[in-house]
């Protein structure tokens, strides 16, 4: 594969739900305004957005929604940082949650992913 060609691939197994969905771009869109991969989120700022109580219930409700989010994505031939794989796995991000808040690290190979593989891309709309 010459590395100028990227071929646009479907690569979610499943859709992803809608409040998954909303978890995802709000992430995404801190991200953007901070340009760092490394965010620390207060609980409070996730409640609100999803319209949970503070629980240790929704606290669960998250982190399932997360799990949603990193179910491995398939990509054929990728090219990243000038390395071509024929087969690569990758996930939407890492976390660990901590007290009063969640630590989110966002993978760059699923961002290049999304923004360059994917036929259906949900982060930037």
């Amino acid at each position: 594969m010459n590395s100028d060609e990227i071929v646009k691939q479907k690569l979610l197994s499943e859709p992803v739900s809608e409040r998954a969905l909303k978890l995802a771009r709000a992430i995404y869109h801190t991200y953007i305004t901070y340009d760092d991969l490394d965010m620390e989120i207060k609980f409070q700022t996730f409640f609100k957005l999803l319209n949970l109580h503070p629980c240790s219930d929704s606290i669960k409700d998250i982190q399932n929604l997360l799990e949603e989010l990193n179910e491995p994505m398939a990509v054929r031939n990728f090219e990243f940082l000038g390395e071509t794989t024929q087969l690569k796995f990758i996930q939407f991000c890492t976390y660990n949650i901590h007290k009063e808040t969640i630590e989110i690290n966002l993978s760059p190979e699923y961002l290049h992913a999304q923004s360059e593989y994917m036929l259906d891309s949900f982060l930037g709309n």
